[in-house]
């Protein structure tokens, strides 16, 4: 087991291969009562074309999230009703590119940590409790279908995205789901969730030797599969630089989509690409902002404005989203600001008050075990060491935010999703 030392943060991450192929990684926290295990697959709602072994397949979208719901049931009951007897919370998520079991405990932890693995690890899947699955999650697309802010998030993606699978909902459409059977979720089993294309973080006051010794007791050993995923390159430009879909709210609901070019990034870069982009947004549209000042004092936007950057090393994005009576106006003001900052550049003071907000949040997160696992599983995906924060945060220039903002700021790639009352 490999011990990772991190003395900005003064903390410690052992992390080691299991035999199965399985990345374990843990951070110990022995004034914790609270402790966590996540247990991720590098397989999203993005991956619906690829090759195992040399066979190429294609599968329904929804597959991904589908099989999520499946892993947390077994032949005698599912996983829920066996965290309850332990007084452990449990649940999972699908996003576009992983798929997320947890729980979080104050005791029985190794119990727990049983429970997780063996059911993510012993798939059940019958032609009837499938059948019934699609009912079940037909059900929850309908209500994301209600949801005006899931409606203007995808809303956007939409428009931002004309080929790449990230446009995609996550969930899939009922029709969608409607072909989905046992092979179709096996051979998806099969693919993505080999131990090599997995990670365990464990957060918490735990032994690292029993985490491991349920690894070797559980994890299956097989040979792993030969995966090529098949992601299309997505274009410059939008596919429309307005969308608009009336619902139920009280006032509308916009979106302001980015989309980034720059990908085929992975490691050390992407990691550093995304902390740019972040401090970047806050730069320029944080709550200490002439920007955000204006439009709030005038009654433009509210608190509920925030901006956030998503990437993988396949599609990358920013979004400015609120809620506004006039989103013309926020997105104009947007375009005003990116001008100013790439005539002008950074402002030295204010970069280094931020980077120092940014370690200070950085700090303040490994306070929590669950965002220190979560942390833990983005690092690992993007293929960085655990503590790849720390250290770019101490590397990153001003240079370094100018020449993102260059590469990131196009008028063609922006766009602009509204839910407006109707």
């Amino acid at each position: 087991m490999q011990t990772i030392y991190n003395k900005i943060l003064d903390e410690t991450c052992f992390e080691a291969t299991h035999d199965s192929g399985l990345t374990v990684r843990i951070v110990k926290k022995p004034s914790k009562t609270r402790k966590t295990a996540m247990l991720a697959a590098n397989f999203g709602s993005i991956d619906c074309e690829f090759e195992y072994d040399g066979k190429k397949v294609k599968i329904p979208n929804g597959t991904a999230h589908f099989l999520e719901h499946k892993l947390f049931e077994g032949k005698n009951g599912n996983a829920f009703d066996y965290y309850a007897k332990t007084g452990a919370k449990a649940n999972a998520y699908t996003s576009s590119d992983r798929t997320v079991y947890y729980f979080t405990c104050t005791d029985k932890f190794e119990k727990c940590l049983e429970i997780l693995l063996s059911f993510v690890y012993n798939p059940y899947l019958t032609d009837e409790n499938v059948e019934k699955e699609k009912g079940i999650i037909g059900q929850e697309i309908r209500m994301y279908e209600d949801d005006p802010e899931w409606q203007g998030y995808y809303g956007t993606i939409c428009s931002l995205y004309s080929v790449h699978p990230v446009k995609n909902d996550i969930a899939g459409t009922v029709e969608d789901i409607a072909p989905i059977t046992v092979d179709t979720l096996t051979s998806c089993y099969d693919t993505f969730y080999h131990p090599s294309n997995m990670v365990l973080t464990v957060v918490g006051d735990v032994d690292e030797n029993k985490v491991m010794e349920l690894c070797d007791k559980i994890v299956p050993k097989r040979p792993a599969p030969k995966i090529k995923r098949n992601v299309p390159d997505e274009p410059q430009g939008v596919v429309t630089e307005y969308f608009e879909k009336a619902m139920v709210v009280s006032r509308p609901i916009f979106n302001i989509g980015i989309k980034d070019n720059d990908v085929k990034l992975f490691g050390y870069e992407l990691a550093k690409k995304e902390i740019e982009a972040e401090m970047l947004l806050e730069m320029l549209f944080g709550a200490s902002t002439p920007f955000y000042k204006e439009l709030y004092d005038s009654g433009v936007i509210n608190a509920e404005f925030c901006s956030e950057y998503c990437a993988s090393d396949t599609y990358a994005f920013c979004l400015l989203a609120g809620e506004s009576d006039a989103p013309e106006k926020v997105k104009e003001r947007a375009v005003s600001e990116i001008e100013s900052f790439l005539k002008n550049g950074v402002d030295k003071e204010r970069f280094v008050r931020i980077r120092n907000t940014m370690y200070g949040e950085l700090v303040s997160s490994f306070d929590d075990v669950s965002r220190i696992g979560s942390a833990l599983i983005k690092t690992h995906l993007f293929g960085c060491e655990p503590f790849v924060r720390a250290q770019i945060l101490s590397e990153i220039t001003e240079k370094d935010i100018e020449n993102r903002a260059r590469a990131l700021f196009c008028p063609l790639n922006m766009t602009l999703s509204v839910i407006v009352n109707g």
